[in-house]
């Protein structure tokens, strides 16, 4: 019994760590000190329901990336609860893709050409991002809201807008 015990606590603090790694928290506080070779990824959300986007490294083939967050799970998650929201997100540098977008139990795989790019100490803006669930369907895209977003740094991110450089990088959401 202690056996089954021990393993049953085992795999529970083992599934918590592994799932906390997933989940990207969705702001920062204003100035904080980024890692060497981060910068930030910021966006806009409206949604009228509960959704989760994944991502992961840029991948030319999105067979492959789609086999790793199967077996793996996602590098990252953005969550977005029904409402508004503003994301300021630190990330490492390089390649990204957005991979699955999931509205409660149902999902829809994106293409490959859903790519961005963050670069160190810049500010990586990919848009104003819309979801509307509706029924069984579900759609989700990006508009360029860049003076919306920019007022919004300067307003509540001083520090990084003035010392950070701005820069846009959208992806279309094909979904599959």
């Amino acid at each position: 019994m202690r056996v089954s015990m021990f393993r049953f606590l085992l795999v529970l603090v083992f599934s918590v760590v592994g799932l906390t790694g997933c989940v990207t928290m969705p702001t920062t506080t204003d100035g904080a000190a980024l890692k060497a070779k981060q910068g930030l990824l910021v966006f806009h959300v409206t949604s009228n329901a509960d959704a989760g986007l994944s991502y992961g490294d840029y991948a030319q083939d999105s067979t492959a990336s789609r086999q790793r967050e199967y077996w793996i799970g996602p590098q990252g998650q953005f969550r977005f609860a029904a409402g508004e929201m503003f994301y300021v997100v630190p990330l490492d540098e390089g390649d990204y893709m957005f991979g699955k977008f999931t509205v409660g139990n149902k999902f829809a795989w994106l293409q490959s050409t859903n790519r961005f790019k963050v670069n160190a100490n810049a500010i990586t803006y990919i848009g104003h991002i819309s979801v509307r669930v509706a029924d069984n369907r579900f759609g989700l895209r990006a508009q360029d809201r860049e003076l919306e977003m920019r007022t919004y740094l300067a307003e509540k991110y001083p520090e990084y807008f003035k010392k950070m450089g701005f820069q846009k990088a959208f992806a279309e959401f094909n979904l599959k």
